[in-house]
């Protein structure tokens, strides 16, 4: 094992969902050390699927090493996007870095853009979150894209604290508005590395099948039904909102994915670089409440 390995970030967690894949390769490919550094030099853009999967890639990174991880070289803009989105507190178990900021973001509860990287651990965090966004997004959401977004993100949150088994799993939302043009733009990511969707209904669907992108297909189907009478995991609701918005939904759990693009397009993703848990981005596009 060595002392110390040295990881240059790739560009990735800026743009669209699946060169995200290039950054969990990357990590998975690190030899085992006692500590790791992160270069973040080259990042130059983050969305919240990508600081998502910087939250729980590094976490999982860390739980093989003596010493928390370092994350060096942040460009000042997104260091102090990552500081104003909570990054540095939820993650300070596990990353640190040597870096300082001349000025500090002064954070407020009541945001119009956007929540902040917040963990779901027991039912009252999802009550809080989603009375949360509603403060934020019905300053810019009409109905019913209001309660959808809302729908959306209690039933994706309810899914962690109840299924995961992951006590750190968490939520990041922002959202960008054009007054000119009209509209707003939602990325909602949530995220957990607890038992995934396989292993959430493994022992009680057993005929569904070892595959993890079989599992996704019957929760996206709707042929998981719990005895709350929901489909699955609640995604068939999810994917019903998001193609009503024309939108986006990427399923991530352990190899496999799934992303619906708009009504018809539904891409089937295997053989990814494993990590455990689940892993959800969703977007779309709304015009603005007058």
């Amino acid at each position: 094992m060595n002392d110390c390995e040295v990881v240059t970030l790739p560009n990735v967690l800026g743009g669209d969902v699946l060169p995200v894949e290039q950054f969990y390769a990357a990590l998975a490919e690190v030899p085992k050390a006692k500590q790791y550094i992160l270069d973040a030099k080259h990042i130059s853009f983050v969305k919240p699927y990508g600081i998502i999967a910087l939250l729980l890639a590094t976490r999982q990174l860390a739980a093989h090493s003596e010493y928390p991880l370092q994350l060096k070289n942040i460009p000042s803009n997104i260091h102090s996007y990552l500081q104003r989105m909570n990054f540095f507190n939820v993650s300070h178990n596990w990353l640190t870095t040597p870096d300082t900021l001349e000025e500090s973001w002064a954070r407020s509860a009541y945001t119009p853009n956007l929540l902040e990287i917040t963990v779901i651990s027991n039912s009252d965090d999802v009550l809080n979150i989603v009375s949360r966004a509603s403060r934020i997004f019905s300053r810019w959401l009409i109905l019913p894209d209001l309660n959808g977004l809302l729908s959306v993100i209690s039933e994706l949150c309810a899914n962690v604290y109840e299924h995961s088994q992951d006590q750190l799993g968490c939520v990041l939302i922002q959202k960008h508005s054009s007054e000119q043009q009209g509209y707003v733009q939602v990325h909602l990511s949530v995220g957990d590395i607890g038992c995934g969707i396989r292993g959430s209904l493994a022992a009680i669907h057993k005929d569904i099948g070892p595959e993890p992108i079989k599992h996704l297909l019957a929760v996206m189907q709707g042929r998981t039904s719990r005895q709350t009478g929901r489909g699955g995991l609640g995604l068939p609701r999810v994917e019903q909102i998001v193609r009503q918005q024309n939108g986006y939904l990427w399923i991530r759990s352990e190899t496999a994915a799934l992303l619906r693009r708009g009504a018809n397009d539904l891409i089937q993703k295997t053989s990814l670089t494993y990590l455990p848990g689940t892993q959800i981005a969703i977007g779309f596009q709304a015009p603005l409440s007058s």
